[in-house]
């Protein structure tokens, strides 16, 4: 995706649907308060349950607007979504999981809690508690109902 303003996105996803912003806020359930200062950009990133609902409204996928929003690109969607297809394989790096071998379980809700003070590395670098946000939405997308 060509980086632009999420302000613009959503405005022209609006205008190319021929939508005015009340019935934006009709189809999504956000108010069209809300919707115009999205637009205006007097409202910084709004969150993933709001872009969820804008996402119904417009039509658009969950993931496009959560891109759009600089939750994440589409690169990292893409690692993400691989990374779940090896852990459901039982490989990772090429290598087959012994069976017989169970770790401790993790909960991965408890584990990427923005307060949490639980560590992660990923490739050798503590990831951020934004970072860790990230990675929350990325799963909960990829393992919605």
């Amino acid at each position: 995706m060509i980086y632009m303003e999420f302000s613009s996105y959503l405005k022209e996803k609006r205008i190319d649907k021929n939508f005015s912003i009340r019935k934006l806020a009709e189809l999504s359930d956000v108010s069209a308060m809300y919707i115009s200062e999205l637009e205006r950009g007097k409202r910084e990133k709004p969150s993933p349950e709001v872009l969820k609902k804008l996402s119904e409204g417009l039509g658009e996928t969950y993931e496009s607007l959560m891109e759009a929003a600089g939750y994440f690109s589409l690169g990292d969607f893409t690692e993400l979504i691989s990374m779940v297809d090896k852990l459901k394989t039982g490989t990772l790096d090429g290598e087959h999981f012994n069976d017989n071998y169970h770790d401790p379980v993790i909960d991965l809700d408890d584990l990427f809690v923005s307060d949490s003070d639980q560590q992660i590395f990923f490739q050798g670098r503590l990831l951020t508690k934004e970072e860790k946000s990230k990675i929350r939405s990325l799963i909960e997308i990829v393992l919605k109902d």
